[in-house]
């Protein structure tokens, strides 16, 4: 039961208005008011929560962004990747706990929320920011599962114009009429990797985590269900991540002759470091060392502007597009979470309704004869 009483000074006169009430598991709160009526409103508010099922405990809220937030983060640790996890860390000390961590969580509010995001930027890029904000969100929708807020306020946060994230198709045309002379200035026991990416479309983790055990050279197709973390392996990007996908005979012949020369690494690797006495097995390939040894072999082909192997998957979807495949079957290959996201990063290299009509109209009239130049 809720009820309200007078606080009276020494003369007796009512000074404020203790509310109390209990909560839906039976403990005793209390809150005070100048006014009756404000107290009465309150507790009205309360009761209304209450049978809504929507109570959320004032003594819940008080808890500070920072303690909750080095919880949160702890338990995110034994469940997400460690990369993943250490971009949290760094959202959260570089821009969130130096702004928020004081707060108590119930205060908080949506237009606090909303200056924050509005002053990162041009400090950070738009990207940035917004896996800031997202972090930033993440924190609060867990306080909200937990029965600390009844809403959150970092939900549906706009943060700068969306970047532009379609390829240059003219930087990939050059990467892929680079490939071979990328390759042969990689070490010997990567170059097959180069190949392997530039036609199938793996990520550089998902190549350098695969195995012998994933490999069917009898069906020329390959498994991808995990991916390099660190030392080990961890679950693929997004569930989308898991697919099986065609090798070209090529491509086949390239990797049974690179395991004819390489013996396989630790756990089945195929492409690792070199063995050495103590490992007598090749060790996984850090994404550093590969990086920069893909550097090294992209200033020896001259190739101009960016050198990132991610590039090698872009040009794989390129030659599968200019093939004819459809969205979702270039969406199944790269292991992309939905068609809009191939059609965000690719949809420019599929042709447009005008070039279908002028190809069309080509082939329609092909059998017409020739128009005369003249004499």
């Amino acid at each position: 039961m809720s009820s309200i009483v007078a606080v009276r000074d020494t003369n007796g006169r009512a000074v404020k208005y203790r509310a109390r009430y209990r909560t839906p598991e039976g403990s005793s709160r209390t809150a005070t008011f100048r006014r009756r009526l404000d107290a009465a409103r309150f507790l009205a508010t309360v009761e209304g929560s209450k049978l809504r099922s929507q109570f959320i405990d004032p003594a819940a809220t008080r808890m500070t962004f920072r303690l909750y937030a080095d919880g949160w983060l702890e338990r995110k640790r034994q469940t997400l990747r460690a990369s993943t996890v250490e971009s949290f860390a760094s959202h959260l000390n570089k821009h969130l706990l130096p702004v928020f961590g004081e707060d108590q969580l119930g205060a908080i509010t949506r237009e606090k929320v909303k200056v924050f995001a509005g002053s990162l930027q041009p400090g950070v890029a738009p990207t940035t920011a917004r896996a800031i904000v997202f972090t930033f969100a993440a924190v609060m929708r867990e306080a909200v599962d937990d029965g600390r807020l009844t809403r959150n306020p970092a939900e549906r946060i706009k943060v700068g114009a969306k970047t532009e994230r379609r390829i240059d198709p003219m930087h990939i045309a050059n990467i892929a009429a680079k490939v071979p002379t990328i390759a042969d200035a990689m070490p010997d026991r990567w170059q097959a990797a180069v190949y392997l990416m530039a036609s199938t479309g793996l990520r550089l983790n998902e190549c350098l985590g695969l195995t012998t055990d994933r490999m069917n050279f009898l069906r020329r197709s390959l498994r991808i269900d995990r991916q390099l973390v660190g030392a080990g392996f961890g679950p693929t990007k997004t569930g989308a991540g898991v697919r099986t996908i065609p090798v070209s005979s090529s491509v086949i012949d390239m990797l049974a002759a690179h395991l004819a020369l390489f013996p396989v690494g630790e756990d089945g690797l195929i492409f690792t470091t070199v063995a050495t006495r103590q490992t007598m097995a090749g060790r996984p390939i850090g994404r550093s060392q590969w990086s920069d040894a893909y550097r090294k072999a992209c200033r020896v082909a001259a190739v101009e502007g960016r050198t990132r192997t991610h590039d090698l998957r872009h040009v794989a979807a390129s030659s599968l597009i200019a093939s004819g495949l459809s969205v979702a079957a270039v969406q199944a290959v790269l292991g992309h979470s939905s068609p809009s996201e191939t059609l965000d990063v690719y949809t420019h290299l599929w042709p447009g309704d005008e070039d279908r009509t002028r190809a069309a109209i080509e082939r329609g009239t092909e059998a017409w004869p020739k128009a005369s130049t003249g004499s």
